[in-house]
């Protein structure tokens, strides 16, 4: 099931990171910009997006190339995985610093307008219940 997912954004597929000083969108199905969101970077998936599933319900990211100017400036409050294309969001989570978020930014949740933003890692797991 994970390597069905992962490959769902393959080809073209980009992870968008918002600010939202309003509630984050329910779910994907919402629009991003529901709540007054502010598209801050958009980075590029590469063409296959994510490897393999390892046994314990794990897929890793490949290379994901940075915006190398970003979109606006703003406190990063969540982001989106979009699938092939850019148009469907296939994944959604709280930003976070370090750690506790769905996508935990290492050094900084404030993105300056035409910064380099970029990404040196990416997992998604599946957690059984």
């Amino acid at each position: 099931m994970m390597n069905a997912f992962g490959a769902t954004f393959d080809t073209s597929g980009v992870l968008r990171i918002y600010d939202n000083t309003g509630a984050v969108p329910t779910n994907c199905d919402d629009a991003a910009n529901v709540n007054g969101a502010v598209l801050l970077a958009e980075l590029t998936l590469a063409s296959d997006a994510f490897g393999t599933c390892s046994g314990a319900g794990v897929i890793t990211a490949g290379t994901i190339t940075a915006d190398s100017s970003a979109n606006a400036g703003g406190v990063a409050n969540f982001a989106r995985y979009f699938k092939t294309g850019g148009v469907t969001a296939g994944f959604q989570g709280l930003c976070a610093l370090t750690s506790g978020g769905d996508f935990n930014i290492a050094t900084s949740l404030t993105i300056a307008l035409g910064a380099n933003v970029s990404c040196s890692a990416a997992t998604i797991t599946m957690i059984r219940e």
